[in-house]
């Protein structure tokens, strides 16, 4: 793995975009991710629609990417009428060699959970900055919680040793996700040897009363796409 990777350009994200989009077959169902790369996948999507005509139903993870995906034509359903999909391809903020990953740095953590849980297959399009050695080398855990319960999960993960702050918004507010729910930033120093046993730390944190889902995303990526700094592409399949 590689760490201390300058971010991948736009155009080294427009390339793994396409190659995502290219995965994408007339008659699925997608899930729609959030994030850089995501969004490059999304436009090339919709360009691949405008010139074949892919019939395909997209199911986005946050208002955002709803918003972008109407605006490149691609065509939205809705949970209540799509059980299973053939494919979600979404960002991270880190990959670890297990294929494990954290996310959540966008805000849109608990949708794209759900939208992994019920895809066939789970594609992660990613700079080559995102890959790490293990989880927590550069990203906190991010802890969606119940706001009334938010003083009683922050004392409770700082038990685990972990210092959870609340995400604020640029004038200093306190932010909501596309949920209406606050987001944690639950802070463990990298060399925490919780770290090194995510599953345990995922349950520790989810066990929390008030704690609605956390950023970690275990043994559910199956196919890494990598924008590499010299221009190259990588695909990485477990």
């Amino acid at each position: 793995m590689h760490e201390g990777k300058q971010a991948a350009t736009a155009e080294q994200l427009h390339v793994i975009g396409a190659m995502a989009a290219e995965l994408i077959e007339s008659g699925q169902a997608v899930g729609l991710g959030s994030g850089r790369a995501a969004q490059a996948f999304v436009r090339k999507l919709g360009e691949r629609i405008a010139k074949t005509g892919l019939n395909i139903v997209g199911i986005p993870t946050s208002e955002t990417t709803a918003h972008l995906a109407r605006q490149c034509g691609i065509p939205l359903g809705n949970l209540s009428d799509i059980s299973q999909l053939d494919m979600a391809i979404d960002g991270a903020d880190e990959v670890d060699t297990q294929f494990n990953l954290t996310k959540g740095g966008g805000g849109n953590l608990l949708r794209e959970k759900v939208i992994a849980s019920i895809a066939s297959r789970y594609i992660v399009v990613v700079g080559e900055e995102k890959l790490v050695a293990h989880l927590g080398m550069h990203f906190p855990v991010f802890v969606e919680v119940v706001e009334f319960a938010m003083p009683v999960v922050i004392r409770s993960l700082a038990r685990l040793g972990a210092v959870a702050t609340p995400r604020l918004t640029t004038r200093g507010e306190l932010f909501h996700t596309d949920n209406g729910n606050p987001l944690l930033h639950a802070q463990l120093d990298s060399t925490d040897p919780q770290w090194l046993k995510p599953e345990l730390l995922d349950q520790k944190i989810r066990s929390i009363p008030g704690t609605i889902e956390t950023g970690l995303f275990l043994n559910q990526a199956d196919t890494v796409l990598v924008a590499n700094c010299d221009g190259s592409v990588r695909k990485l399949q477990r």
